[in-house]
């Protein structure tokens, strides 16, 4: 995705959010619903082109509006917030791109390699990628995301929706020392304070480290989902 590209599906993406908020506030129109539907399948194969996962489940105004109710969303200011966190981090990296800045090398094959039923990783990934580059970097929140990511391909490849990396990892019958490789991984992130779990002591990780597990997640899914979509 160019530059170029990455404004125009921006704009389209704020003019979902604008649409939602509308409707949920105080600027309801006889309109809106027939534009959020053509808007919304607009946005919803941009971003399947662009490998991103759709974040936004509300395929009409209506739904989402049930939505609200149900998650007793009562206040105006709670229906603005979760529409604004809704494609949060979809328009950062969207505003990355628009400014030409670097990315994971294997950053684009991974992406690929997360299609079909591993699409809804896709968000988990970006976030891993985000936690590192946005104004306010955390760190262990990045490998945290990074490992997972890892962790959930293997649940979902192996039909496995409740198990974890370290139990399931055998059952994906990979090469013995790049299986080693990816459970030393998760043994760290797990270990690690601030990480899998809550730390008590201020986590010394660095960018570094979260480029090194970005970067590591990434050939960790191309190999696994190349290897187990081929059996």
């Amino acid at each position: 995705m160019d530059s170029k590209q990455a404004i125009e599906l921006g704009a389209k993406v704020i003019a979902i959010q604008t649409l939602m908020i509308a409707f949920a506030t105080d600027g309801r129109t006889a309109t809106q619903s027939a534009e959020y539907r053509e808007l919304y399948a607009e946005v919803t194969i941009d971003l399947e082109e662009a490998k991103y996962a759709n974040p936004n489940p509300h395929k009409s105004l209506e739904v989402f509006m049930a939505f609200c109710k149900l998650q007793v969303m009562s206040t105006y200011a709670s229906r603005r917030v979760y529409v604004q966190e809704l494609y949060a981090d979809v328009l950062l990296d969207l505003k990355r791109i628009q400014r030409h800045a670097p990315s994971s090398r294997n950053w684009a094959k991974a992406n690929e390699a997360l299609a079909n039923e591993l699409t809804p990783i896709r968000a988990q990934w970006l976030k891993a990628k985000n936690f590192i580059y946005s104004a306010t970097p955390d760190f262990e929140n990045s490998i945290k995301e990074s490992i997972s990511s890892v962790e959930s391909s293997l649940m979902v490849l192996l039909n496995e929706p409740n198990g974890t990396l370290g139990k399931i990892i055998r059952q994906a019958k990979l090469d013995a020392d790049i299986e080693r490789l990816i459970t030393q991984a998760y043994g760290y992130a797990s270990n690690k304070d601030f990480v899998r779990h809550g730390g008590t002591i201020e986590s010394g990780l660095s960018k570094a480290e979260a480029e090194f597990f970005l970067e590591f997640a990434a050939t960790s899914i191309v190999y696994i989902t190349n290897r187990l979509k081929k059996e």
